[in-house]
């Protein structure tokens, strides 16, 4: 029986003097900080590997990974791999090493959420929110102020009788663009109340700025107008029973929304642990208290432990069978837009929503994949390949991710176990790198065990 690799896993330094470094463990003299940084621009390397790249569903046995500068600068067998000039040496001793995942929808309230997400091997995430605060945070991330994943934020518009961030002409629609991508927002997600009139508008400024449109189905122009005019990403499945569907678990029109997504070549994020979530907690208020006796509830923010219990998820349905039903109608559009072509991406609506924990609810979103049909390489797709060749479509700039390959960002996650045959191996973390810098499993939860000690309640707002 292979022994758990937490029992014999070992770092070696060579180049960095005055170390004392003991088997399981990053730790030396120096501050910690200063060896992370140094780990992240010098050459160092990951051996005795066993690579899923995801660029394609394979094992690569027994490979070394060489990492500088934040990026994998080489890999292959380790037998034929020299890594006796590295500053660093991580033996993996025939352990799964995957990309980071990426969690493509949440909504980021405190800085005490960062790290929940990096601790669950989840090294981007993309912001669906609107506040300025993100864009500092975004900065502090890439420098190692603050530690967590890449942060990518969308600048929200809604139109007259929305939510916020209600914008009530074409005009001020327009503006809100231009405003989005001089601050340097990375994407600008509609909202449903926005008039036909102020979509087309969003639409045109959006193009002329070079920035990609997210969101929901908009109600007011119809879906297969915002695809057709460019619209890339829809945030949520249910999206498509709001709109084409007409508010039915229509079966017969599944073909349709396929056709239109795949051709309007739109990405799709199924939201399935959301909806699921909520459904669980749908007139059940006895359902949210439980959330709190899970073992994640110690990482909660003390805001959401209100915020969650005063959450509308908890009164009576209209919908014909309750929102149970729709959960498994959604598993079957989900099912059928990944055999139609269509391009998935992992997205959890964390942490504002009851029960939808941040970091770790990447893990039940792929879950609920595999439950819907998807095999375990396609659902861990959604977190890896697909996210990765989303942003190089519309952030071209951004690091490559979501692959192991030469040249990617050295974006990492060390597992016991493979999750190509069970996805349950994501909850058997040794350690996750992101940008080249490494944290065991057992730093992070120390890391957050002194940050929810003093909880700073350092809100967005």
């Amino acid at each position: 029986m292979k022994m758990k690799l937490r029992l014999h896993f070992f770092l070696v330094t060579i180049l960095i003097s005055a170390c004392d470094l003991q088997a399981g463990s990053l730790q030396s003299t120096r501050d910690t900080q200063d060896v992370e940084q140094s780990f992240s621009n010098e050459a160092h390397a990951l051996i005795h590997a066993n690579v899923i790249p995801m660029d394609r569903e394979t094992v690569l046995e027994d490979y070394t990974v060489v990492v500088e500068n934040g990026l994998i600068v080489a890999m292959g067998p380790s037998a034929e791999v020299d890594v006796s000039d590295l500053v660093s040496v991580i033996d993996a001793g025939g352990a799964h090493l995957i990309p980071g995942m990426a969690d493509m929808h949440v909504h980021l309230r405190f800085e005490e959420d960062l790290p929940l997400y990096l601790a669950s091997g989840v090294t981007t995430v993309l912001d669906l929110g609107a506040s300025r605060v993100l864009l500092e945070w975004r900065d502090r991330l890439v420098e190692e102020s603050l530690i967590g994943p890449r942060l990518l934020v969308s600048y929200f518009i809604d139109g007259p009788g929305g939510r916020f961030n209600v914008e009530n002409t074409v005009e001020s629609a327009r503006k809100a663009v231009k405003n989005a991508s001089d601050s340097g927002y990375d994407y600008v997600k509609v909202y449903n109340s926005l008039s036909k009139e102020q979509f087309d508008g969003i639409m045109e400024e959006a193009a002329a700025h070079n920035i990609t449109v997210i969101g929901h189905a908009v109600r007011s122009p119809g879906l297969t107008h915002s695809l057709e005019s460019g619209q890339r990403l829809i945030a949520h499945a249910e999206e498509f029973v709001y709109s084409i569907f007409n508010f039915q678990d229509n079966r017969s029109r599944i073909p349709d929304a396929v056709d239109l997504v795949r051709r309007t070549n739109t990405y799709v994020i199924p939201n399935l642990s959301a909806f699921e979530t909520i459904a669980r907690q749908w007139g059940r208020p006895d359902v949210v208290e439980t959330f709190f006796q899970d073992d994640r509830a110690a990482y909660l923010h003390p805001f959401y432990h209100d915020n969650w219990r005063s959450g509308n998820y908890t009164g009576n349905s209209n919908i014909a069978g309750g929102l149970t039903n729709r959960v498994q109608f959604l598993k079957e559009l989900t099912l059928a837009f990944q055999q139609g072509g269509v391009i998935l991406l992992a997205g959890t609506d964390s942490p504002t929503i009851p029960g939808v924990f941040a970091g770790s609810s990447i893990r039940h979103d792929l879950n609920l994949m595999v439950e819907a049909g998807l095999t375990p390489f396609q659902a861990l797709s959604t977190a890896t390949r697909n996210a990765g060749q989303f942003l190089a479509e519309t952030r071209p700039a951004f690091p490559q991710i979501g692959v192991i390959k030469t040249g990617a960002a050295a974006d990492l996650v060390l597992l016991n176990d493979n999750p190509l045959v069970d996805l349950l191996a994501l909850e058997d973390q040794i350690g996750v790198m992101k940008s080249g810098i490494w944290r065991t499993a057992e730093e992070m939860k120390s890391h957050l065990n002194k940050l929810y000690s003093t909880s700073s309640k350092s809100d967005v707002n």
